[in-house]
């Protein structure tokens, strides 16, 4: 029998006189009143002191339901229909802990998403970031997320709080390292190429982690007799005259690796018989890294180089000794310059370029 059944059986024996040490005087309004004839429904007898019909406990399948208690007072802490933030815990397993170690490293400018996760204490927990997150990420409901904007190590700083009152909280710091994306620089369109004669380029890169290997993608081909080594060189004597297109794909040595690809081209064709620069593009450059790039012309003549108009970027000079294009920019954008190269007699060429840099 229940507690509360226990007590009606009591408030009987005491109204009854059985029981001479009961000192209280139950409240039993909620029973219906006697007849007159002092009769009850089927079920029922009426209990003459206080003119009230109380259920026959034993005649009827169980006796009527006390009015519940407050909810608020015996609810569990499962039961508020909160959301669990934290995800893995649950009341009674112990005191709150975050049971997140390390955040997996993220790469600037590409979705991330990582996942804080909490045990113990009364869910739901509810996180937040007491430190700025880096740029480009949030933190809501224990999900850190977003598009982080530069590299970097950055440190995460986050609290998480439980449902008790008042409620457990535990602080925790993490590092995250943001990498910087890899990228094929180029040149989008490698130096032009002669028929019979020797030819050397480099196919370079921006961001990841050196050092890089480089491949050409399944099914893409060099013009005949030219081949990629794993440095990103490209050599040969090409047999062949022809316009070609094909993909480099470059791997990092970050223990994580990325892996970037792209599109490039190349031209083999005969030499030629006036001045004629043979770059045809220059590769993308990136802020804070070093950049070297150096212009020819075809037969390597002698010539004099000339920066002729149009700005390079940031940081980023022109030496008409070596020809190069060299230094570290210091901003991002697209930047269009020409160049000139001027020969013995009235040989002349100029080329316009654009260089990137992210």
């Amino acid at each position: 029998m229940s507690v509360r059944g226990s007590g009606l059986v009591v408030a009987l024996l005491c109204l009854l006189g059985v029981s001479s040490s009961c000192r209280f005087d139950p409240d039993l309004s909620r029973f219906e009143p006697c007849a007159e004839d002092g009769s009850c429904a089927a079920g029922y007898t009426c209990l003459a002191e206080a003119r009230r019909c109380l259920p026959d406990c034993g005649a009827q399948a169980s006796c009527p339901a006390e009015p519940p208690a407050d909810a608020s007072s015996d609810a569990g802490p499962d039961e508020d229909g909160g959301v669990d933030g934290g995800m893995d815990g649950g009341a009674n397993a112990g005191p709150l802990s975050l049971v997140t170690e390390v955040l997996e490293p993220a790469i600037e400018l590409l979705p991330y998403t990582a996942t804080l996760s909490a045990q113990g204490g009364t869910p739901p927990y509810r996180f937040r970031a007491t430190q700025s997150l880096p740029q480009g990420l949030k933190l809501d409901g224990g999900v850190l997320s977003g598009t982080p904007a530069t590299p970097g190590d950055f440190h995460v700083a986050v609290e998480v709080r439980d449902d008790a009152s008042p409620p457990a909280v535990v602080s925790a710091g993490y590092e995250l390292r943001v990498r910087p994306q890899l990228r094929v620089a180029g040149p989008q369109n490698l130096v032009d190429g002669y028929q019979d004669e020797p030819y050397v380029e480099t196919v370079s890169t921006t961001g990841g982690t050196p050092p890089y290997r480089f491949t050409l993608e399944p099914g893409s081909t060099l013009p005949a007799d030219l081949a990629l080594d794993a440095d990103g060189g490209v050599s040969g004597t090409p047999s062949a005259q022809g316009a070609h297109d094909f993909w480099v794909v470059v791997t990092d040595s970050d223990p994580q690796p990325q892996t970037a690809r792209r599109r490039l081209s190349l031209q083999i064709s005969a030499a030629p018989l006036a001045l004629t620069i043979a770059n045809q593009s220059v590769p993308d450059g990136r802020v804070g890294t070093a950049y070297q790039y150096t212009l020819r012309v075809a037969g390597n003549a002698s010539v004099t180089w000339k920066h002729e108009s149009g700005n390079l970027p940031g940081g980023i000079g022109f030496d008409p000794d070596t020809a190069t294009l060299v230094g570290k920019p210091n901003e991002p954008g697209t930047f269009s310059f020409k160049i000139s190269a001027t020969g013995a007699l009235v040989a002349y060429d100029e080329k316009t370029y654009l260089l990137t840099v992210e």
